[in-house]
């Protein structure tokens, strides 16, 4: 589908179809951790190649993928991260972990890239074994997860053959807990690159990278293809979108402009929230001391990855 016509910032798409090792950190600034909220963006050196970020609501423990040990990260202080589930890796292939989120009983959730051969979902148990869902479709690479109840998920992905341009979508994952299998089946289609997928209540929103927007939708209409009138969407405009993390207000947060990230707010005002980013990639919230947590990416193999920690006004945060 062609998305070239959307020159407005917000429209609505009725055309849309319906079918989803250690590693050490320095504190740079004083302050992380700390209950006070700082005037200026904190920075964490990461000893990793980071990519997917999700702090525990219940505890504050930070966890990040990190491609470089091929294993999901834990901070429990905010300062210092340690291996707390390796990956089996892919032979041949490079790793690629993307985003990580927790379900509705607590355990990790973590979705693996896969080049177009190994697209995965996995589930890190209470006791850090790593357990493979069956059942769905390795080809598609996988980038941005949602859990939207127990045993049941939304998964962006997109396909590409060749030169030809990628095409993608979200898909609705459904497995068992216990044995992890798993069946799949298409929800959206009709997008590009689709990346990052949050859900809130009855709103869902998917960053597409490809066609340099985000995606509004409602999770009901989402999962009824029987509904009158079809589905009906709603698109903001945005560059380079990634990664997608939302507050309680419903304000959403990601990549944006290259070096940047945004916040968009429910009527989709688009804000600068902060620059100077080698490649923002994950991001979450931390409602405890209302800061935006973001995966700052080198893009060379030998610089030095970034979590930085943007702190937020309590209205934006937390209204």
């Amino acid at each position: 589908m062609d998305f070239s016509y959307l020159t407005a910032r917000f429209v609505s798409l009725p055309r849309i179809a319906f079918c989803a090792l250690s590693a050490s950190v320095a504190l740079s600034l004083a302050g992380c951790g700390s209950a006070q909220i700082a005037s200026a963006p904190q920075q964490i050196t990461l000893d990793a190649r980071p990519n997917g970020i999700a702090i525990a609501q219940a505890d504050g423990r930070i966890f990040i993928t990190d491609d470089k040990t091929n294993s999901v990260l834990v901070s429990t202080d905010g300062k210092t991260f340690v291996p707390f589930a390796v990956i089996a890796p892919v032979a041949g292939q490079p790793n690629a972990l993307s985003q990580v989120t927790f379900s509705t009983k607590g355990t990790l959730l973590i979705e693996r890239f896969g080049f177009g051969t190994s697209g995965a979902v996995m589930e890190v148990g209470a006791n850090k074994s790593v357990a493979m869902l069956s059942g769905i479709d390795p080809a598609r690479r996988r980038l941005g997860l949602a859990v939207i109840g127990p045993g049941r998920l939304l998964s962006t992905w997109f396909v590409k053959e060749g030169s030809a341009p990628a095409t993608g979508g979200v898909s609705l994952i459904t497995y068992d807990e216990s044995t992890h299998a798993a069946s799949e089946h298409n929800v959206l289609s009709g997008l590009a690159k689709p990346v990052g997928i949050v859900v809130r209540g009855d709103a869902v929103s998917i960053s597409d990278q490809g066609n340099n927007m985000i995606l509004k939708t409602s999770l009901a209409g989402l999962l009824d293809h029987s509904q009158a009138g079809g589905l009906k969407t709603q698109v903001v405009k945005i560059n380079g979108p990634d990664l997608l993390a939302i507050d309680t207000s419903g304000a959403l947060y990601t990549k944006c402009n290259a070096t940047a990230v945004c916040r968009i707010t429910p009527d989709n005002t688009v804000t600068e929230v902060a620059n100077g980013f080698d490649d923002a990639r994950g991001v979450a919230i931390d409602p405890l001391h209302h800061s935006l947590y973001v995966v700052d990416r080198a893009k060379g193999a030998s610089g030095a990855s970034i979590l930085r920690i943007i702190p937020l006004n309590q209205a934006a945060a937390t209204n």
